[in-house]
């Protein structure tokens, strides 16, 4: 299986862990306390995982005989586009009355893309 085959499947697992998160959102449960807190950060979990590997599938698509420190590197680039686009989101979420800014989810993205670096660590070419 090829470098950017692994890489987009992981970034749609990413991204069917944040339909879950969304579908579970949507549904009217009873209170619970850890559940909320969870279904609150997940979405901007999940979104750094997948935004990360979507981007690192398609440079591997396009890079198929990249050595794998070039991989690396492609590997941090979209680790840093994930991350700091999540957080200027969520940063800009503070200057909107409708919008609603939540420090945790500023957490929950690095925790992401802190995993994301653990996913990419555990498929990438050796």
């Amino acid at each position: 299986m090829g470098s950017s085959t692994r890489y987009g499947l992981a970034g749609i697992a990413a991204l069917a862990l944040l339909a879950i998160v969304h579908g579970l959102r949507d549904k009217a449960l009873p209170p619970e306390p850890t559940r909320d807190y969870l279904l609150g950060v997940l979405p901007n979990f999940a979104a750094a995982i997948a935004i990360t590997f979507v981007l690192l599938s398609v440079w591997a698509d396009q890079n198929k005989d990249a050595r794998p420190a070039a991989a690396r590197r492609a590997f941090r680039i979209s680790a840093a586009i994930s991350g700091t686009g999540l957080i200027a989101w969520e940063l800009f979420q503070m200057s909107s009355k409708r919008l609603v800014f939540d420090p945790h989810d500023l957490g929950a993205t690095l925790v992401g893309v802190g995993v994301a670096g653990v996913v990419f660590s555990a498929i990438k070419q050796r």
